[in-house]
């Protein structure tokens, strides 16, 4: 998996995985109310969802969000214009889904899966199944 630090203007694909980094005040209680009221606000969104979220330290809130192809029949105004979606919009309705702005958007990152990356998980995919089989012969010999 790789990194690349991206504009927030840079039109975005169905399938990409981004990742904002937000300020935030660093008062915990506000910070996780905000948090929750944003997931709950945005999870009927049809054109991204986040998928995670996290608080490292340093007054930061970083949310993982895929960007997902919308709905037909209510297909938003920038993808009729031919624009799509950008980290602009999401981050607008991000901040504006808050309770309060206590977010400002500081850095975004694409994701990028890279082939080492890809062969790792296809080596672990493939190595489960093969050691339980190997434990369930093992259990059966006894």
């Amino acid at each position: 998996m790789k990194k690349i630090e991206i504009g927030k203007n840079k039109r975005l694909n169905p399938g990409d995985v981004i990742e904002m980094h937000f300020v935030t005040t660093g008062m915990t209680w506000p910070t996780a109310v905000q948090i929750a009221m944003i997931e709950w606000r945005l999870e009927k969104r049809k054109d991204f969802r986040i998928m995670s979220h996290s608080l490292p330290v340093g007054n930061r809130v970083i949310f993982t969000i895929l960007i997902s192809e919308p709905a037909e029949e209510k297909v938003p105004q920038v993808y009729a214009a031919g624009i799509g979606v950008t980290a602009a919009i999401i981050g607008a309705a991000i901040i504006g889904a808050g309770v309060v702005a206590w977010l400002t958007l500081d850095k975004i990152y694409q994701i990028i899966e890279t082939p080492a990356g890809k062969a790792a998980v296809t080596g672990t995919a493939l190595f489960l199944p093969a050691l339980a089989v190997i434990a369930i012969l093992l259990l059966l010999r006894k």
